[in-house]
């Protein structure tokens, strides 16, 4: 005697099974994330953050935008940490223009001119570059992303060695550059999740 059910049987319970457990298994998972998503931003800042080098950083900086509380995706927050990034950046580079135009009619100052200078060009180049970035994470092309903002973070490194072969030490643009830095990775951090 054949057994109780065909195999095309079985292959079709198979698949109406597999259907319903991942059908189950979406509808959880949006469950989780409408509650991640709350008004105040907070279990989605903390999830994402996890995953950053500079945890508190990360939650402080993203929680400090009004935005935060209507973003409900990772899209959404990495969107923030690179505007966040930006802003930081055009903020910096107007610090080095006040500074040099303060220590331009020094003209004992050369070598901290041609540092400021530097951090200028450095600075610009880095702005550019995360401006660029954002077309990129638009288009999912994260590849791009990530090859742009490491840049960015390059070029703030750049401008911090030149301080520091300058033997300046304690400067506000050392913390500028650090918090820079930091916020640019964070960045990264989160946008690697929606890959």
């Amino acid at each position: 005697m054949a057994s109780g059910i065909s195999s095309s049987k079985k292959a079709f319970l198979f698949i109406v099974i597999t259907i319903a457990i991942i059908d189950f298994a979406l509808r959880a998972s949006s469950a989780i994330a409408a509650d991640d998503s709350s008004p105040n931003g907070g279990d989605l800042v903390s999830a994402a953050c996890s995953h950053a080098l500079y945890f508190d950083i990360c939650v402080a900086s993203l929680r400090s935008d009004p935005r935060t509380n209507t973003t409900v995706d990772l899209a959404g927050l990495a969107t923030i940490a690179l505007d966040q990034s930006i802003t930081h950046g055009e903020r910096t580079l107007s610090v080095i223009v006040d500074s040099l135009r303060a220590n331009g009619s020094s003209t004992d100052n050369h070598s901290v001119l041609r540092c400021l200078s530097d951090c200028e060009e450095e600075y610009y180049n880095a702005v550019e570059s995360l401006k660029e970035s954002a077309q990129a994470m638009k288009e999912r092309e994260f590849d791009t992303v990530n090859l742009l903002v490491s840049a960015a973070m390059t070029d703030s490194d750049t401008c911090e060695d030149g301080l520091k072969e300058m033997a300046i030490h304690d400067s506000p643009l050392s913390e500028r550059n650090e918090r820079f830095f930091k916020l640019c990775s964070n960045f990264l951090a989160i946008s690697r999740l929606l890959i």
